[in-house]
């Protein structure tokens, strides 16, 4: 019935070819009445014909100035690089080469999508100033540039730190590969020209709040099972967001003695990590692949596929997603602080009050019990 219904809709449209409307017009003017598996299936078959129309892979991508991820393998399906911003040729370059080497490297998408911001705003100072020529950065340029971003961005020191973390990378790794070589001598950057972090305050979650979360029968509201089983996964395990979202099939393997854990994708530290699980754990994540094999009967790599725009199952729930669910099911369930205000919380304290409880059964004596922690209220 979609399928007709598209094919009846695209006939009527006018358009000779998917590749007369890029993908947003195509979503701005679905078929009438139609549901979100038309616009699905509709914008995959833009992006097939897309695809077949202009290729795939590095040779393809490579030469543009937007690059589409999705035809990298990174396995990220809407995000997208803009180098056009960088108005330097040299710069651009640059830029294009440091940052398909970070994206080879297995650096995350944030990082690097966090790389072609800062280099942006580099080239717009730089316009500025008239230093168009590699050979013209030099420490004095960089120290003004410095001092720029300390006007705009102080106070604000994660993005400020984050700017000049990713400035001083691209002159080591430049340097290093010897992808510039008209590059200045001086031009570097030092350990002191990096804003120091606030000291920051402790993030494990109090056991009040605790408690609530870890209740059966709040853990029963998930009108979602596949957000209940990453919630239980993020409690027990301690995993970061994006490691528990992207956890492939088949993630359960057992040691010698017969004990279940979980194989997961350390992406910080770049390499396969197991944690221990316990059999209910264990029970769950089974379930959850019988789920998937009966929406997807040819299988899929992921253990969190997206639910919808995913037709082979190849694509994993985004970390975004799952935070959105979360902050509805904190507030279905009430979840309150020990002040007696809706607990706000991240997914990522799991981790630290793991580790925190962690700390504290391997050194009892620290005054740091998982009883006593508390956050200040927002």
């Amino acid at each position: 019935m979609v399928l007709r219904t598209l094919v009846r809709y695209l006939a009527a449209s006018g358009a000779g070819s998917f590749l007369d409307r890029s993908e947003q017009e195509w979503r701005a003017d679905p078929p009438p009445a139609s549901g979100k598996l038309a616009v699905a299936l509709l914008a995959y078959a833009h992006r097939a014909v897309t695809t077949l129309a202009e290729g795939e892979g590095w040779d393809a991508e490579y030469p543009r100035d937007t690059w589409l991820l999705r035809r990298l393998g990174t396995g990220y399906d809407t995000a997208v690089l803009d180098f056009t911003g960088i108005s330097q040729p040299w710069l651009r370059k640059l830029a294009k080469r440091w940052t398909r080497w970070r994206i080879t490297v297995g650096r995350a998408r944030v990082t690097y999508g966090a790389g072609v911001r800062a280099v942006t705003r580099l080239s717009a100072f730089l316009r500025s100033t008239g230093t168009d020529s590699p050979a013209m950065l030099t420490r004095d340029v960089l120290e003004r540039y410095l001092a720029d971003l300390h006007r705009e961005l102080a106070g604000r020191v994660v993005t400020h730190r984050e700017h000049v973390s990713h400035l001083g990378s691209l002159l080591l790794d430049a340097r290093r590969h010897q992808w510039e070589p008209d590059l200045h001598p001086s031009a570097m950057l030092y350990p002191e020209d990096y804003p120091k972090r606030p000291r920051p305050l402790p993030r494990a979650l109090a056991g009040h709040v605790t408690a609530q979360l870890e209740d059966p029968v709040n853990l029963g509201k998930w009108q979602n099972p596949a957000y209940r089983l990453i919630t239980v996964i993020l409690m027990r395990c301690g995993l970061r967001i994006t490691d528990a979202t992207a956890i492939p099939a088949g993630c359960v393997i057992r040691d010698a003695a017969g004990a279940p854990y979980l194989l997961y994708y350390n992406h910080k530290m770049k390499r396969e990590a197991l944690v221990p699980v316990d059999d209910e754990l264990e029970t769950l994540i089974t379930a959850q692949e019988e789920r998937n094999r009966q929406r997807w009967p040819q299988g899929t790599p992921v253990l969190f596929p997206r639910p919808d725009a995913n037709i082979d199952g190849t694509r994993p729930v985004r970390g975004n997603t799952y935070r959105r669910a979360l902050y509805r099911w904190l507030e279905y369930c009430d979840i309150r602080d020990e002040h007696g205000q809706p607990a706000r919380l991240t997914p990522h304290q799991w981790r630290h009050t793991l580790g925190t409880w962690l700390s504290t059964a391997m050194f009892p004596s620290t005054s740091c019990r998982r009883s006593s922690i508390t956050i200040l209220p927002r």
